[in-house]
């Protein structure tokens, strides 16, 4: 069976975390594959996890790392239910701005590139490591969104990443240092990273292009097929994401905001909002505070 591609809209949910439950959900999960990466924390029962040419038995306890744009299926080993957890995120979203240590992406790159580095994470090699907890912590600040939910689902993701990486040191991965030119996936993922940074700027799909070390034409088309959209759909649809956390959770009037993610002025933030969202900001305020 042909493996089918998963879309995720990185803008909305950078973080996704859940329970999947047999019981409560369509199983089996057939062959497919996706942008970004996911991790699989077994909490019952026992599960056959087709990953590429390997194959693993997740038993309670164990955990698997799957990288990006691996082909990946999930199959009962006769055992049901299966409950486990599971966290997917955009690598680069785990980026740490100033830090002396290689980025977090590209640590977890040259692990998916070194044949010798496990993904499987058997019950007694991860005991030191309060799983449970984290992954426990993590879907629940997901779930709720609260204020800072963003920061917090960061933070712990970070935690998990680092734990792992530290065990593929172990293991003999190699900390390189960063090439300036990476392959074209890798830079139109972190160039989301840098239209985040730089939101409140004004961002011209040129110099983002001229970045990726791509044609503007090159560019448009490579960002569209990976994301689903343009370029320019997303550095504004990202504008009015802020906007929507500022709108929730602090008192900034509209001119603020607008000036804050980078609008010429208050009334083309308004026209762009109520476009997205078929209300104006004040409306929107009302409604979700």
């Amino acid at each position: 069976m042909k493996p089918i591609f998963e879309y995720s809209d990185i803008l909305h949910t950078p973080y996704e975390a859940f329970y999947f439950d047999t019981r409560k959900e369509t199983f089996p999960i057939l062959p497919h594959w996706h942008y970004f990466m996911e991790i699989i924390y077994m909490l019952e029962g026992s599960a056959y996890i087709e990953v590429e040419n390997h194959n693993y038995v997740l038993e309670k306890g164990d955990l698997l790392v799957i990288h990006p744009q691996m082909n990946h299926a999930i199959y009962s080993t006769g055992q049901l239910p299966i409950v486990y957890a599971v966290l997917k995120f955009n690598a680069s979203y785990l980026n740490i701005q100033n830090s002396h240590l290689p980025k977090l992406s590209y640590l977890l790159q040259m692990a998916s590139e070194t044949e010798t580095l496990s993904m499987y994470f058997p019950k007694d090699e991860i005991s030191h490591i309060p799983m449970n907890d984290l992954f426990e912590k993590c879907i629940s600040i997901v779930e709720q969104k609260q204020f800072g939910y963003d920061v917090l689902a960061h933070s712990y993701y970070c935690i998990i990443m680092m734990e792992l990486i530290k065990l593929w040191i172990n293991q003999g991965l190699q900390l390189r240092k960063q090439p300036a030119i990476k392959k074209t996936t890798d830079s139109l993922m972190e160039i989301l990273e840098y239209i985040d940074n730089h939101i409140g700027e004004s961002l011209k799909i040129e110099e983002l292009a001229s970045m990726c070390n791509m044609s503007y034409s090159h560019f448009a088309k490579e960002f569209k097929r990976l994301y689903g959209q343009t370029c320019k759909d997303y550095i504004l649809s990202a504008k009015i994401h802020r906007a929507e956390d500022l709108l929730q959770f602090t008192d900034y009037d509209l001119n603020y905001i607008s000036q804050e993610i980078g609008f010429s002025d208050c009334s083309h933030f308004i026209k762009y909002f109520k476009q997205f969202h078929k209300i104006t900001p004040k409306q929107y305020r009302m409604k979700y505070r």
